[in-house]
C-alpha cells in the first residue's frame, strides 16, 4: 500500500459521466493520475490493506481481509444504479489472492451482489502458488513471537508460502468460477492455463511492475489495452441486457440462493439423472398442483450431493423465491440450517425458526422455491417430512444412502450408479490436471478407474493423491496394488472434500453392526464373492442338499451339515424373513445394490471398494473365516454333473465369476496355511465341473490348479475325473499325444494305487474308467485309428452288463456316441444313423436328458447323417425345433448350439434355401471370429461356416465371391490341419473350378498340380459332405477341364 492512503476502499476519481466500471488495486497513483486521462468516463477506487509482512502483528487473516473488501464495496454502492455497476479488479502481488478469496466467500445477499458484479480481473505479479517472501516473513514472525509479547499470524504466513496448499485450494476453487470472468495475467504471475485467460508481457521487477511513469510507458500501454477491451465488452454486455428479454420468467436472480457448496469442478456424466430430474420437475406433461419431491439414492461417495448441486446451479434462475440447502444428517443440523436461512431472510425472531421459515415458504408469493435436503441417511430415526412445508407447490430434492427414500421421502427418484468408465477417466484427468492425455495415459487411467469401481469419491481422492504427491498414473496404480489400505486412507489437504473412502463408509459399517448382526454377517460373506452379480437363487442352493454319485453308481444327496458352512449363515439364508430383513438393512445404507431381476429371481451387487473396506476393518482371523465360507458356499452350490442338474448350463455359466473370485481368495488363504483336505477335494471336484465352461485358457488353468490341489491326495474318483477332463481338454486343444499320456496310467489298471480289490465292485469307479476309455478312443478316432478305437470302446462294460447302474448307463451312451462317430467316419452312414436314433429314443425316457448338452449333440449327429444320406428335409425337421429350444434358453451361442446351427445350415443348403442358410452361417462367423484361443471344435466349426458360404456362392455361380470364401475356408483349415489332407484337396479342387470359370486356367492348372495326390487315396468322411455329395459335384464339374488340360499337354 502506498504511503498516504488509508486502509480500506478509497475513491480516487469519479467522472462526470461514469461508464459503470470500478477498479480496485493495491498500488494507486497511476489509477488517479494516468487512467482517467486515457479513459475519461471511468470511476477508480483503491483497496488498501497492510501488505508488509513486518506489520502482520495482529490476528489478521486472508478471510478477514477479503471480507472487509466486500463490506467496504457494499457501503460505497448503495443506490440501485451503483449496485448494478460492473467491477474490474486490478491486483498487484498478494492483492490477487485477496480478490480471489473475496469472490469465493459465502456471504450475505448484499455482498453476493458485489461478487456477481465482477466482470474481469488483471493479475500483476500475483503469486498464485505462493511466495518465498512469505517464508521469510514466517521466520521473522517466529523470532518476534519468541522475543516479544506480539503474536504475528504465522498461519497466514504459512498459507502464503511456496507450494502452499491453502493457495492451491483457493486457485482450484477459483478455477470453477473463472469461466464467467475475463482474466488477464502477466508473465510474472503464475499462469492459470484457463481458456478465458490472456497473458501479457511486462518488463519490470515485482515492485515496479505496477508503477507507471507516463501515458507512454510501454508497460502501461499493455495494461491499458486490456482495460480498454474490458470497457468495450462491458458496454456491449450492458447494451445486450437492455435490449434482450430474460430467458426465464423469473425476471432475475432468486431472492435467496443459499448453497454452501459449489459443484465439483470435475463433475462429469449423470446427464440421464439430470435429464430425469428436469423432466420430473419441469416437464411438459400437465400436473395437478402439488409439491414435487425427488430422492437421489446411492452409496456414500457416489455423487448424490454433486448431482443435486449441479441441478440447482443449472436451474437456479427458475426459482425466483429461492434455492436452499439443508444438511439433513440429524435434527441438530437441520435446525441449525433452518435458523441460518431464517436469519438471512430477516424473519421474525421466533423461538422456532423451523416453523418460521416453513411459514415463509408457505406464502403464495414465495411459491417458486427449491429445497435440497442432503445426507438424509437415517430415515427411520429422523422424520424428515416434518421439515417439508405443507404446500401444494415447491420442489424438494432429497439425497440419501437409503434406497427406501424413493417412494417415501421422495415421490419419485433414482439410484446413482458408479460413473461410466469414460466419464470416470475424464474426472481423473481433470482432477490430476492432464489436459492432453496420451494413449498410455488413457490406458493407465482406464485401469485405475476400473480398479476403483468408477466411484466418484474414489476417483476424486485418487486425483488429489496423484496431484499432491506428484505421482504418475502408473506409479499410483502400482502403489494401489501394493498398499491399497494406506492409499485409500490417505488424507490430502486440497479441494473442498477431504473425506477418504474409508472414513465415508465407516459410520455405516458400525451402524450395521449395531443394528443387525445378521446383516453384518451377510456383508462379510458378500465381501469374498464376485461383486457384480450375487443371485439369490445361488445363495438359496447353499441350504439345499445337492445331488452326487455314490459308490454304487446311483444318485445320492449331500448333507448340508457336513458341507462346512457356518450353521448361522445357513439358517439366515434359509429363513426368508430374516434374510429379507438383513438385505433391507444393507440396502438402506446402499452398501449393496439390488439389480434388475433375472428369471424372476433377485440378485445383488456390491461395490468392490465396499468389499475391500468392509473386509479390512475386521481382524485377520475373521477375514480367514469368511474367505473359507465363501469358498465352501461356491463349492456347495456349483452344479457338478449335467445329468443331475436340469439347469446345469445356466447355473454353471452364471456362477463361474464366483469360481474365479474364490480361487483368488483360496490363494490368499494358502499364503498363511494349507487348507484342509476336505476343502481341497471339494474345490477340485467343483473345478472339474467348472472346466466345462469358458475358453481354452481357463480350462488349462483349471487343470493346473487341480494338479496342485490334489498333490498326494489318493481320492481315486477325483483323480480319475481330473484325468478324464485333462485328456479331453488336451485333445480339443490339438494335443492328442499329451492326452494319451495322461490316460495311460488309468486305462489298463483296475485298481487305483492305495486301494484294494474292493474297487472291482465299485460302480462309480468302473464308470470313471469307462469315461477314460471313451476319451482314449476319441484320441484314436482323431488319429484315424478307427478299428482300434472300436476295439477299445467295445472292451469296456458295466460291472453287471444286464443291470448297469445309472452312472454306467450314462457311460454306455457316451460310448455308443463314439461308436456312431466311428461308423460315420467309415462312411457307414445308415448304420450310424440307426445307432444315433437308438441313443435318442432310449435317452428320451429320462426326464433330465433334454435339459442336458447331450441332447443337441445327438440331434446334430442325426441331422448330419440325414444330409449324408440325401434326406435334408428330415435333417431340417430334426434340427429346427431343437435349435428353437436352445434359443429360448439362450444357449444358441455355446459350442453345442453352434454345432446344431451348422447342421441346420447344411440341410438348408441342400434344400436350396440359400438365404436362410447364409443368415445362420454369417451369424456363426461373427461368433467364431472374436474367439482368441479357439480349440479344435471351434476351428472346425469356423471352417464349416466358410465352406457353407463358399458352396452357396459356388452353386449360385458367383465365382469371384466363391473364390474369396474358399480361400477363407482354406486359411481356417490350415490353422489346425497341417500338410496334405483329403479335405484340403477338395477345397483346392473347388478353388481350381472357380479359377477356370473366371478364365484363369493357368492358375487352375497350377492348383490342381499341387494337390492332385491329396485325393488319390480315396474318399474320407471327416467333414460333412466333402467325401460324398460335394466331392461328386466338384469332381464332376472339373472332369472335363482335367481331360482338356491333359490333351493340351499332349
Amino acid at each position: 500500500m502506498a504511503e498516504g492512503f488509508p486502509f480500506g476502499v478509497t475513491v480516487l476519481h469519479t467522472p462526470e459521466k461514469p461508464i459503470q466500471i470500478v477498479f480496485e488495486q493495491s498500488r494507486v497513483m497511476w489509477l488517479r493520475d494516468l487512467l482517467p486521462k486515457a479513459i475519461p468516463n471511468i470511476r477508480t477506487m483503491t483497496y488498501g490493506y497492510n501488505a508488509k509482512f513486518r506489520n502482520f502483528t495482529g490476528d489478521q487473516s486472508l478471510r478477514d481481509i477479503s471480507k472487509k473488501l466486500l463490506t467496504d464495496l457494499v457501503d460505497l454502492r448503495r443506490t440501485k444504479e451503483e449496485m448494478n455497476r460492473p467491477i474490474v479488479f486490478i491486483c498487484h502481488s498478494l492483492g490477487g489472492i485477496v480478490a480471489k478469496k473475496a469472490l469465493l466467500l459465502f456471504c450475505l445477499e448484499e455482498q453476493t451482489k458485489v461478487q456477481k458484479a465482477v466482470y474481469g480481473i488483471i493479475f500483476l505479479a500475483t503469486p498464485h502458488n505462493g511466495s518465498s517472501i512469505a517464508a521469510c516473513g514466517k521466520v521473522i514472525a517466529n523470532i518476534v513471537t519468541a522475543c516479544t509479547p506480539m503474536h504475528p499470524p504465522g498461519k497466514l504466513l504459512s498459507a502464503l508460502g511456496p507450494k502452499s496448499a491453502v493457495l492451491f485450494e483457493i486457485t482450484e476453487n477459483f478455477v470453477k468460477k473463472s469461466p464467467d470472468l475475463q482474466l488477464v495475467v502477466e508473465y510474472h504471475s503464475a499462469i492459470l492455463n484457463l481458456p478465458n485467460e490472456v497473458t501479457i508481457p511486462q518488463h519490470a521487477d515485482h515492485r515496479e511492475i505496477a508503477r507507471f511513469e507516463s501515458l507512454h510507458d510501454r508497460n502501461f500501454r499493455a495494461v491499458l489495452t486490456r482495460i480498454d477491451i474490458f470497457k468495450e465488452g462491458i458496454l456491449a454486455k450492458l447494451k445486450s441486457i437492455t435490449q434482450d428479454k430474460p430467458e426465464v420468467s423469473s425476471g432475475g436472480d432468486p431472492e435467496i440462493f443459499e448453497i454452501p457448496l459449489l459443484p465439483c469442478d470435475s463433475f462429469h456424466g449423470r446427464e440421464d439423472l439430470l435429464n430425469g430430474m428436469e423432466e420430473y420437475f419441469h416437464g411438459s406433461t400437465p400436473r395437478s398442483p402439488k409439491q414435487l419431491r425427488y430422492a437421489i439414492c446411492g452409496l456414500g461417495g457416489s455423487g448424490k450431493t454433486q448431482a443435486a448441486l449441479k441441478f440447482a446451479f443449472r436451474n437456479r434462475m427458475r426459482y425466483k423465491s429461492g434455492v436452499l440447502f439443508f444438511n439433513a444428517n440429524s435434527h441438530t443440523t437441520l435446525i441449525a440450517d433452518f435458523s441460518r436461512v431464517a436469519e438471512l431472510l430477516k424473519l421474525e425472531s421466533a423461538v422456532n425458526r423451523v416453523d418460521s421459515l416453513k411459514r415463509w415458504l408457505s406464502r403464495p408469493g414465495n411459491s417458486d422455491w427449491l429445497l435440497i435436503f442432503d445426507n438424509a441417511d437415517h430415515l427411520e430415526a429422523l422424520s424428515i417430512s416434518k421439515y417439508f412445508p405443507a404446500t401444494p407447490w415447491g420442489h424438494i430434492i432429497i439425497t440419501s444412502r437409503d434406497n427406501a427414500a424413493i417412494g417415501s421421502a421422495g415421490e419419485w427418484g433414482a439410484s446413482v450408479d458408479p460413473l461410466k468408465p469414460e466419464e470416470a477417466v475424464a474426472v481423473l484427468f481433470e482432477k490430476v490436471g492432464i489436459r492432453t492425455p496420451t494413449g498410455e495415459d488413457y490406458k493407465e487411467a482406464r485401469a485405475i478407474v476400473e480398479t476403483l469401481g468408477c466411484l466418484p469419491l474414489a476417483v476424486d481422492h485418487c486425483g488429489a493423491y496423484i496431484r499432491t504427491r506428484q505421482k504418475t498414473l502408473a506409479e499410483y496404480r502400482r502403489l494401489f496394488q501394493e498398499r491399497q489400505h494406506e492409499v485409500l486412507g490417505c488424507k490430502h489437504r486440497l479441494g473442498e472434500n477431504n473425506k477418504t473412502v474409508l472414513a465415508t463408509w465407516e459410520v455405516n459399517f458400525r451402524q450395521v453392526e449395531r443394528d443387525s448382526k445378521k446383516a453384518s454377517t451377510l456383508l462379510l460373506l458378500f465381501c469374498f464373492l464376485d461383486a457384480a452379480y450375487i443371485p439369490e437363487a445361488m445363495l438359496s442352493r447353499a441350504f439345499m442338499p445337492q445331488k452326487r454319485w455314490d459308490r454304487h453308481g446311483e444318485i445320492t444327496e449331500t448333507d448340508v451339515a457336513e458341507s462346512g458352512l457356518d450353521r448361522e449363515l445357513v439358517e439366515l439364508i434359509k429363513n426368508e424373513v430374516e434374510f429379507d430383513t438383513a438385505i433391507d438393512k444393507l440396502l438402506s445404507f446402499s452398501l449393496i445394490y439390488r439389480n434388475k431381476d433375472v428369471g424372476g429371481s433377485r440378485n445383488f451387487s456390491v461395490h468392490p471398494l465396499v468389499q475391500y473396506c468392509a473386509s479390512q476393518r475386521v481382524n485377520p482371523a475373521t477375514q480367514a473365516k469368511w474367505r473359507l465360507q465363501a469358498i465352501l458356499l461356491v463349492c456347495q452350490v456349483f452344479p457338478r454333473y449335467p445329468y443331475l442338474e436340469p439347469l446345469y448350463g445356466d447355473l454353471g455359466r452364471s456362477q463361474l465369476p464366483h469360481v474365479h473370485r474364490i480361487l483368488k481368495e483360496h490363494d490368499t488363504l494358502e499364503k498363511h496355511s494349507s487348507s484342509p483336505v476336505p476343502v481341497r477335494r471339494e474345490l477340485c471336484s467343483m473345478l472339474i465341473s467348472a472346466s466345462r465352461f469358458s475358453d481354452t485358457t481357463w480350462k488349462r488353468e483349471v487343470i493346473s490348479r487341480i494338479k496342485g490341489l490334489l498333490n498326494d491326495d489318493l481320492d481315486c474318483y477325483i483323480h480319475a475325473e481330473a484325468a478324464h477332463r485333462e485328456s479331453a481338454i488336451l485333445r480339443l486343444g490339438g494335443g492328442k499325444g499329451s492326452s494319451n499320456k495322461r490316460l495311460e496310467i488309468f486305462i489298463h489298471s483296475t485298481v487305483f494305487p492305495g486301494h484294494g480289490k474292493e474297487m472291482d465292485a465299485d460302480a462309480r469307479w468302473n464308470a470313471n474308467r469307462g469315461d477314460l476309455v471313451v476319451s482314449y478312443a476319441e484320441n484314436l478316432i482323431h488319429t484315424g485309428a478307427l478299428a482300434r478305437a472300436r476295439e477299445e470302446l467295445c472292451e469296456w462294460e458295466p460291472i453287471v452288463p444286464d443291470f448297469p447302474s445309472t452312472i454306467e448307463r450314462l457311460v454306455l451312451r457316451s460310448r455308443d456316441i463314439s461308436l456312431g462317430r466311428v461308423l460315420r467316419f467309415e462312411g457307414r452312414f445308415a448304420e450310424a444313423l440307426k445307432l444315433f436314433k437308438g441313443i435318442l429314443n432310449e435317452s428320451q425316457q429320462d426326464d433330465l436328458y433334454k435339459e442336458s448338452s447331450w441332447y443337441p449333440v445327438i440331434i446334430s449327429h442325426i441331422a448330419d447323417m440325414y444330409c449324408e444320406l440325401g434326406q435334408p428335409a428330415e435333417a431340417q425337421e430334426m434340427a429346427e425345433p431343437a435349435l428353437a429350444q436352445l434359443v429360448r434358453r439362450g444357449w444358441q451361442h455355446v459350442s453345442y448350439g453352434r454345432r446344431l446351427q451348422l447342421a441346420l445350415a447344411e440341410a438348408l443348403i441342400l434344400l436350396g434355401s440359400y438365404t436362410m442358410a447364409e443368415e445362420h452361417l454369417r451369424s456363426l462367423i461373427m461368433q467364431y471370429e472374436p474367439i482368441v484361443h479357439p480349440d479344435v471344435p471351434t476351428r472346425t466349426g469356423h471352417f464349416r461356416a466358410w465352406t457353407g458360404l463358399a458352396r452357396i456362392a459356388h452353386m449360385a455361380r458367383r465365382w469371384d465371391e466363391a473364390l474369396t470364401r474358399w480361400r477363407q475356408a482354406l486359411a481356417q483349415l490350415e490353422g489346425f490341419r497341417k500338410g496334405e489332407s483329403f479335405v484340403g484337396g477338395v477345397v483346392w479342387y473347388s478353388i481350381a473350378h472357380c479359377l477356370v470359370e473366371v478364365g484363369r486356367k493357368a492358375e487352375s492348372e497350377e492348383a490342381l498340380a499341387r494337390v492332385r495326390g491329396w485325393v488319390a487315396g480315396g474318399r474320407e468322411f471327416w467333414d460333412l459332405g466333402f467325401g460324398t455329395y460335394w466331392y461328386d459335384f466338384v469332381m464332376g464339374a472339373m472332369g472335363e477341364e482335367i481331360m482338356e488340360m491333359r490333351e493340351l499337354k499332349v
